[in-house]
């Protein structure tokens, strides 16, 4: 049974003009798209990409796309500026966590630069891996983090005491939002995991003051 709900169809009437393509195009909507579509941002920028990789060129609707294109604009920015969506902060640490959890070393050295960047305390990402009994990290800060270390692994770990726990401090739109972080960076795990990217040079010195002791080494991505 999905651990998420996908929207009622009564809650989709926004989306009906592009679920409409998608239903010609595939014979159904798929769940995943009502499920995103709690965060209208999320499910328009993830339709766009798959879109682009997956349409079919012959049984394309142009005015559907641009159509979705420009619906996405307000999307994006309504999510940008909502008050209530996940501190930027917790994104990080979990974007860190996932990608440590999934073993992409071009990643680890990446989000955690960019959390160090984006102002996570440098004591809070030192002590991130001891998280479950340390003062620093608030009771939903660790439940967002077991999420992402559970959602990471190979195979997934994820379970319904993950989202009981989940709905003691978030709400669904934020939960999705959580889900979103961690699965972009199951596509950036792969991205440069396949393609060796080599690592930049700010992210580098960071995993190599943080991360050595961790057992972080370079490796293909040098």
């Amino acid at each position: 049974m999905s651990k998420l709900q996908p929207l009622d169809n009564s809650k989709l009437k926004p989306f009906q003009f592009f679920f409409k393509a998608v239903h010609e195009s595939m014979g159904f909507v798929p769940n995943s798209l009502k499920t995103m579509a709690r965060v209208p941002g999320i499910m328009g920028a993830f339709s766009i990409l798959s879109g682009s990789l997956l349409g079919d060129p012959k049984n394309a609707k142009p005015i559907i796309f641009l159509k979705l294109f420009f619906k996405q604009l307000g999307w994006t920015s309504r999510l940008m500026n909502d008050p209530n969506r996940i501190p930027l902060s917790l994104r990080h640490m979990v974007s860190y966590v996932t990608s440590k959890a999934s073993g992409c070393i071009y990643c680890q050295a990446h989000t955690f630069a960019s959390a160090l960047h984006g102002e996570v305390d440098e004591n809070k990402m030192k002590s991130i891996w001891t998280f479950e009994d340390s003062d620093l990290f608030s009771e939903l800060e660790k439940s967002a983090l077991r999420f992402g270390i559970a959602a990471g692994s190979t195979p997934n770990a994820v379970t319904e005491e993950h989202f009981t726990d989940l709905k003691k401090h978030f709400n669904e739109n934020q939960i999705v939002e959580l889900g979103a972080v961690i699965s972009l960076f199951g596509f950036l795990n792969r991205w440069n995991d396949t393609f060796a990217t080599q690592l930049e040079s700010e992210p580098i010195a960071t995993a190599n003051s943080f991360l050595k002791d961790e057992g972080w080494l370079i490796g293909k991505h040098a």
